[in-house]
């Protein structure tokens, strides 16, 4: 059992955020406090009287609310702020070096775009349209390039953006291909594969 916030009757609340015994006592309470809203505030930037829309308004206008907002960012990295963070003191600082995590690097990203791109045009110059390279569909709006020999097996290797590695598929074909790696087995020896990544690569 609760006591509603507007009557102060007690009623049996149905959740535990329950405030009020009817929707008419919230509303009455919320116009309560609507009402409470003083008439006249002092402006906390320019210190000029102002009347407030809500009883939450601190400013004046709009201009005030930047420029004290302005006031704050400059005292909070003003000189000495900033000296104060610098060497030892920087929460970044780790062993005299910078310690952005750099686990995930770039790792050719913006080759294998471009080499995907060509790839693309290549094949609507060719065929006037984009198509799944395993299953032959073109009824698809969603292409996944995928690389036949996994990033995570050669991450650093010099031709896993290579052409020859990459293949055009249409989702399902994509999501199948990841199931093993025995389903690119036949595309290895079509595309001699093995000569540019190793024998590893074969039979897997």
């Amino acid at each position: 059992m609760m006591n509603c916030l507007n009557c102060n009757i007690e009623f049996e609340a149905k959740s535990k955020v329950a405030k009020y015994c009817s929707k008419q006592c919230k509303s009455k309470y919320e116009v309560k406090l609507r009402s409470k809203k003083p008439k006249v505030k002092t402006c906390q930037y320019c210190s000029n009287e102002f009347t407030p829309y809500t009883s939450l308004d601190k400013y004046c206008c709009a201009n005030c609310r930047v420029e004290n907002m302005k006031s704050k960012r400059s005292r909070r990295w003003g000189k000495e702020a900033t000296e104060k963070r610098m060497g030892k003191n920087n929460p970044s600082y780790k062993s005299g070096m910078y310690a952005r995590d750099t686990k995930r690097s770039d790792n050719g990203q913006k080759e294998y775009l471009r080499v995907r791109n060509e790839m693309r045009a290549n094949m609507i110059l060719q065929h006037g349209y984009l198509f799944c390279e395993h299953c032959k569909t073109n009824q698809t709006y969603q292409w996944e390039m995928h690389h036949i020999i996994f990033r995570s097996e050669k991450p650093h290797h010099e031709h896993l953006h290579n052409s020859k590695n990459l293949i055009n598929l249409c989702m399902k074909c994509h999501n199948w291909f990841h199931q093993s790696k025995a389903n690119r087995n036949k595309i290895v020896e079509d595309r001699k594969l093995y000569e540019l990544f190793g024998e590893d690569v074969r039979n897997k």
